[in-house]
C-alpha cells in the first residue's frame, strides 16, 4: 500500500483539526471512565468496617467525575458518528457499533446504583444524620456492580477496533434492531438500578441478583 499524499490526508476530513480535537476528548474520556470507576473500586474493596467517610467523600468525588466524562464521552462520540467519523451512512450498517452502544448502555445503567447510593448517603449526611459506615450488603453489592463497570469498560475499546475496520459490516442490517437493544440496555436496565439503589436501606437483608 503506498502512503497517502499530504493532500489525500487532508481530504479525510473536512475539518481535520476539528476531529482530532473531538477524537481526542473521546479517548481521553474513556481513560477518565477507567480512573474513576478504579478509584471507587478500589476504596469499596478496603471491604465494610474499613471505609472511612473521607473514603466515602472521594468514591462521590470520583462518581462526579465520573459522570462529566460522561457528558463529554457521549458529546464527542455524537460528532464523530455525525461529522467527523465514517458517518452515519457506514455506522448504522455496522452491528458492532450497536454493541458497542449497548455495552456504553450497560456501563451507564450500572453507574445509576452506586451514584444514587452515594448521593443519598451524601443527603443524609448534609442534612445532619451521623455518619454510618457501608454495611457488609451494600459494600458486596456496590463490588459486583463496579466489577461489571469495568468488564464493560474493557469491553467497549475491543469493539471500537472492530467496528472501525468495518468487522461484520452488514449493508442491511436494520439500525432500529440495534437501537432497540441499546434503549433496553440503558433505560430498562437502569430502571431496575435505580429502583433498587432508591428502595434500599441499610440493616435490611436484601438479595440483589448477582451481574
Amino acid at each position: 500500500l503506498m502512503p497517502a499524499s499530504p493532500a489525500e490526508a487532508a481530504d479525510a476530513s473536512s475539518f481535520p483539526v476539528a476531529s482530532a480535537f473531538v477524537a481526542y476528548a473521546h479517548y481521553a474520556s474513556l481513560f477518565v471512565f477507567v480512573g474513576a470507576v478504579t478509584t471507587e473500586r478500589v476504596v469499596i474493596g478496603r471491604g465494610a468496617g474499613n471505609i472511612s467517610q473521607a473514603d466515602e467523600e472521594l468514591m462521590t468525588t470520583a462518581d462526579i467525575v465520573y459522570g462529566i466524562a460522561a457528558l463529554v464521552a457521549t458529546a464527542s462520540g455524537y460528532f464523530r458518528v455525525t461529522q467527523y467519523g465514517k458517518g452515519w451512512d457506514f455506522y448504522q450498517h455496522e452491528p458492532i457499533f450497536w454493541v458497542k452502544l449497548t455495552l456504553v448502555g450497560v456501563l451507564g445503567a450500572l453507574s445509576f446504583f452506586p451514584t444514587v447510593i452515594l448521593t443519598k448517603r451524601a443527603i443524609a449526611f448534609r442534612n445532619g444524620e451521623p455518619y454510618e459506615e457501608l454495611s457488609p450488603e451494600l459494600v458486596k453489592r456496590m463490588t459486583s456492580i463496579m466489577n461489571a463497570e469495568l468488564t464493560a469498560l474493557l469491553s467497549i475499546p475491543l469493539s471500537a477496533t472492530l467496528m472501525s475496520r468495518g468487522v461484520g459490516y452488514w449493508q442491511d442490517f436494520p439500525w432500529p434492531v440495534g437501537a432497540t437493544f441499546v434503549a433496553l440496555a440503558l433505560f430498562g436496565a437502569g430502571y431496575k438500578y435505580v429502583g433498587e439503589a432508591l428502595a434500599w436501606e441499610e440493616g435490611d437483608q436484601i438479595v440483589a441478583a448477582e451481574e
